[in-house]
């Protein structure tokens, strides 16, 4: 018979103390524990939710879960729809316990229990039920059980546990384990049982069961040192930190609306200012979060999660100002700042916090939320990759130091989708060659990665052993400015978007001239009244420094777009420049690559 040992949930920040390595972040419980134990008993409240994937993808194939049904869903269809939903994680189900009505007794209960584990039979799912009356234990219980092949799901509280499956589970509280052992192995001589499924409370007393059972306990790494080096231990090597702007978009609203701290807020994409009905959450708070909003959410669906959640629509324009204000900050203590995105940037101080990049990085932080008012996440590593992962060990307002003789032990219990750039297909991949952790990626053949991922897998290679050498380096050479407008009113007529894309023309230029850039390419962005962007560029031959090389180029660009009745209207237009040069690094250059098209005011044709 095969025995399923594990715990009621894996979410305890309280295990860090003896279970989970101290570096782990919360996203990485699940990949953890699934590594030790077999299974879980879990709370599903949603059918369908997000989550279900992921854990489906964190968790090795052998393991399983114990679904808790929610009250809401113990009536035949809506039973169907939460059965349906499981659909992400439905080979790893061991069985779906449902518990009956604590007011509800076997004679008014009798259909309704019927049905119920008809469903579970029509969906293919093992069932475990829980009686809270104790009308229901008698035969004619049982035989229901028996009839859908389910069971009762033994606890402390019913002392002589019936058998009327090929399965038996157990839930424990009480601190009578070795007679539910004895009563489990009883069974278990007496019955042609498949498997047993034991939910106890904590990882010790998982092993503690499995020493009674007779089986191998569980190793796990308890503590690990933390990440952060002590004052007095020398730092050798690189200094490089990324900073990550927490929540940012609602970080800006709250500056500017000092009434939203404190409460669940999301900046929404939508294309109404006063009163906002629809829409998709762009992203939120974290008061938000804990209610389950989420960035890329339906606003219907948020509002569902948080009814009190006060709405805000994205405002480009201001949150590029405020960004630009963080990056001038960095730039003072960075010997080389690299702008990652509109919140999140890396830095190289490997000269100026060298002798303690710790307190260097809390100096950082602490010029931000003065300067600024905004917190931020700081993770300091010898490298890039590593740097980002430590970024996003403490949100919000965290602060992560990974020395340079920490890294292995730092790096081997996290999942491998911890390492940015190795998406959910590459997982996928990796878990199919015994893959899942850092560790497993470091101590893999290189040769093999290669093989198989190109030169890809020597990168991941490179990244799992600490051994990434990217340099922290502007973005001059390839950087884009783009500013965008919301239109008045939807609209499908070309002479009204390009009357806005010519008022922003002034202003992109007036960046670029600021910044000392030239540049090589144009595009034109619309958003429709769905939310889908669609984009249109042209290219020069030649680095180009002129007013007229924007404009020119509109009309033509904005008539490759399809505009009629058949497609939705647009909401907002969009301008951007890329491939850009500073004019300093390419003064002499550009006087070489003049072509007829810096004397002519038709653009050139595409390339």
């Amino acid at each position: 018979m095969k025995y399923f040992v594990g715990c009621s949930g894996w979410r305890y920040g309280s295990w860090v103390s003896g279970f989970y390595p101290s570096a782990l972040g919360p996203q990485d419980y699940l990949g953890y524990y699934s590594r030790v134990f077999d299974l879980a008993s879990v709370s599903v409240q949603g059918a369908q939710s997000p989550a279900l994937k992921r854990w489906a993808g964190e968790t090795p194939d052998n393991f399983r879960f114990m679904v808790r049904v929610p009250r809401h869903a113990t009536d035949s269809d809506p039973l169907g729809q939460f059965l349906e939903g499981l659909a992400a994680i439905e080979e790893k189900v061991l069985a779906v316990v449902l518990q009956a009505p604590a007011a509800l007794k076997l004679l008014e209960g009798r259909e309704w229990l019927n049905k119920l584990l008809g469903t579970c039979t029509y969906h293919g799912y093992s069932a475990a039920m829980e009686f809270c009356n104790a009308s229901w234990f008698q035969d004619i219980t049982y035989n229901i059980l028996r009839r859908h092949g389910a069971a009762i799901l033994w606890s402390d509280r019913h002392l002589n546990p019936v058998v009327t499956s090929d399965f038996v589970c157990l839930r424990m509280s009480c601190d009578n384990d070795q007679a539910w052992i004895e009563k489990i192995k009883e069974q278990a001589e007496k019955e042609r049982l498949e498997f047993a499924a034991i939910i106890v409370d904590s990882p010790n007393r998982a092993n503690r069961v499995l020493k009674m059972l007779g089986l191998p306990e569980r190793k796990y790494a308890g503590p690990l040192p933390s990440p952060s080096p002590p004052s007095k231990e020398p730092w050798a090597g690189r200094v490089v930190m990324c900073v990550d702007l927490n929540a940012f978009y609602p970080s800006c609203e709250e500056l500017r609306e000092l009434a939203l701290v404190g409460r669940p807020h999301a900046a929404i994409m939508t294309d109404q200012e006063d009163r906002i009905t629809k829409g998709v959450v762009s992203s939120c708070s974290y008061e938000a979060r804990k209610f389950g909003v989420r960035s890329a959410m339906p606003l219907a669906r948020a509002l569902a999660l948080c009814p009190d959640l006060v709405l805000r629509p994205v405002d480009i324009p201001y949150y590029q100002q405020v960004s630009e204000k963080v990056m001038g900050v960095l730039a003072q203590f960075a010997d080389v700042l690299e702008q990652a995105s509109i919140d999140e940037a890396f830095l190289d101080c490997s000269k100026s916090a060298a002798a303690d990049p710790y307190q260097y990085a809390a100096r950082i932080k602490a010029a931000i939320k003065e300067q600024c008012g905004l917190r931020v996440s700081i993770g300091v590593a010898p490298s890039k990759s590593i740097a980002k992962i430590a970024s996003d060990f403490k949100k919000p307002d965290g602060l992560t130091a990974v020395h340079p003789q920490r890294l292995e032990k730092f790096l081997a219990p996290l999942g491998v989708g911890r390492i940015s750039g190795i998406g959910p297909k590459t997982q996928q991949t990796l878990k199919k060659i015994g893959i899942e952790t850092i560790g497993q990626l470091a101590a893999c053949d290189v040769q093999k990665l290669t093989e198989r991922f190109g030169r890809n897998g020597l990168w991941m290679w490179r990244v799992a052993n600490g051994l990434d050498d990217g340099a922290v380096q502007p973005r001059e050479d390839h950087v884009s400015l783009s500013t965008e407008r919301t239109l008045d009113e939807f609209t499908r007529d070309r002479g009204m978007m390009l009357a806005y894309l010519n008022e922003l023309v002034d202003e992109i230029y007036g960046r670029l001239l600021r910044r000392g850039y030239m540049f090589r390419t144009v595009g034109v962005k619309l958003v429709r009244t769905d939310f889908t962007m669609e984009t249109r560029e042209t290219s020069f031959p030649g680095l180009q420094a002129r007013r007229e090389s924007i404009s020119s180029v509109i009309e033509q660009l904005l008539g490759r777009f399809p505009i009629d009745d058949s497609a939705p209207a647009v909401r907002k237009v969009g301008l951007r420049v890329t491939n850009l040069v500073s004019m300093h690094e390419e003064e002499s250059q550009v006087r070489m690559q003049k072509t007829i098209f810096d004397y002519m005011s038709m653009p050139p044709p595409d390339i």
